[in-house]
């Protein structure tokens, strides 16, 4: 009888676990489907799309996992500080191993010890670019030292030629900037001197020649060519902050704050102008984004604790926009066919991570909250429509809904 009892007592605490379960994975996919997830025992620190695959970096190594999260090889690297992809080859830096370079089929080669204190910056011909403090080192290919420069207050670009550019400071007087440029060789093709440069001052390579300089916080914005003249120049100060926003066509879409987007090519022609926030309500202090001829852009709700997707065509007008609960800043992913949204809805009078999965037609797929109750920070959307998410628990998740 006592046998029994005991029998029907592991029974029923089993149901109860069977119930929990359930009711975890319900709470946590809405429809979508966990293929797996990864990072419980060793924090995921970073991924890189690669193919089909994911160079996932974790605390203590780094590895190749395909879609169906098999690991395909794995090499001991502990303590990444700083990473970088480039045409297939994994660049990784820790303070104990100094840069490394990973190749596709899992290789490790030591680069060099130097001491970095930003990402490595690749040229297209494999050459690589190291901020040391304030000094520039460049390296060929297999590590070997070309050139450095001192002085250096900027990430360095690399332009479609291969021309490097950064800005300095002078030694003489630490008020004057300049903006360099160099040959892959470390041959200097000029230095113009930089009134404009602030804190927030920033270069981005033009697909076509020469750089782009921007500073989202004071409005400026300009094109350079690779041999120092603004070839034009869309600075607008008096409409205050943007976000910069480049699609995949090459276009530049500017997104002021205060409600003006203005859509421009690399030549500098504007080819639309709208205003979101005056159109549609649209809360531009939400970061936008921009895929497949689309603009994405948040607005507040009608209700509180609500949100509003909009998608947009180039010249403003409404695609289709889509509710969603949010109590929380909501930011965009896109990918594919699909728009992710990483945001806050309060449930049971406390803020839990959801993130919605939306089609690019506006229909909801599904939403998922994350399981160890951490917001999203870095999300991908592969050919298949599998949404690699990693959260800011340093957990990794495979949806597929």
């Amino acid at each position: 009888m006592q046998g029994s009892r005991v029998v029907w007592v592991f029974a029923v605490i089993a149901v109860l676990v069977l119930i929990f379960a359930i009711a975890l994975l319900v709470y946590r996919s809405e429809g979508a489907a966990l293929n797996w997830h990864m990072g419980d025992s060793d924090p995921v620190l970073d991924f890189y799309p690669s193919g089909d695959d994911l160079y996932v970096i974790s605390a203590s190594n780094v590895s190749l996992v395909n879609e169906s999260g098999y690991s395909q090889w794995s090499t001991p690297f502990a303590n990444t500080s700083y990473s970088t992809m480039e045409d297939g080859r994994l660049y990784v830096y820790s303070a104990g191993r100094g840069l490394n370079v990973i190749y596709p089929n899992g290789t490790l080669s030591l680069l060099s010890h130097v001491n970095i204190s930003r990402p490595p910056v690749v040229g297209n011909d494999g050459s690589l670019y190291l901020r040391s403090g304030s000094a520039l080192l460049a390296m060929d290919a297999s590590g070997s030292l070309l050139w450095n420069a001192s002085g250096v207050i900027s990430d360095p670009t690399v332009d479609s030629q291969g021309f490097v550019y950064f800005f300095t400071r002078s030694p003489e007087n630490i008020t004057d900037v300049y903006l360099d440029c160099m040959s892959s060789d470390g041959t200097l093709r000029w230095s113009i001197y930089y009134n404009k440069y602030d804190s927030g001052t920033a270069l981005k390579p033009a697909e076509a020649d020469g750089i782009f300089v921007y500073d989202e916080l004071t409005g400026t914005f300009s094109h350079m060519d690779r041999y120092g003249n603004v070839t034009w120049d869309q600075s607008m100060t008096y409409l205050g902050q943007y976000n910069l926003v480049l699609d995949e066509k090459d276009r530049i879409y500017l997104f002021y704050l205060w409600g003006t987007v203005h859509v421009i090519d690399e030549s500098g022609n504007l080819l639309s102008k709208f205003n979101p926030v005056v159109a549609y309500n649209v809360n531009l202090t939400y970061v936008p984004a921009v895929y497949n001829d689309t603009a994405y852009a948040i607005g507040d709700g009608k209700y509180p604790n609500t949100a509003v997707l909009y998608a947009l065509n180039l010249d403003g007008s409404l695609k289709w926009k889509r509710d969603i609960n949010s109590s929380g800043a909501p930011t965009i992913y896109t990918g594919n066919d699909i728009v992710c949204i990483d945001t806050e809805v309060r449930s049971g009078g406390q803020l839990v991570p959801k993130l919605y999965v939306i089609s690019d037609s506006g229909d909801l797929k599904y939403t998922y909250n994350s399981g160890d109750g951490q917001r999203w920070q870095q999300i991908y959307v592969n050919r298949n429509d599998t949404i690699f998410a990693r959260t800011y628990g340093d957990i990794l998740y495979a949806l597929k809904g």
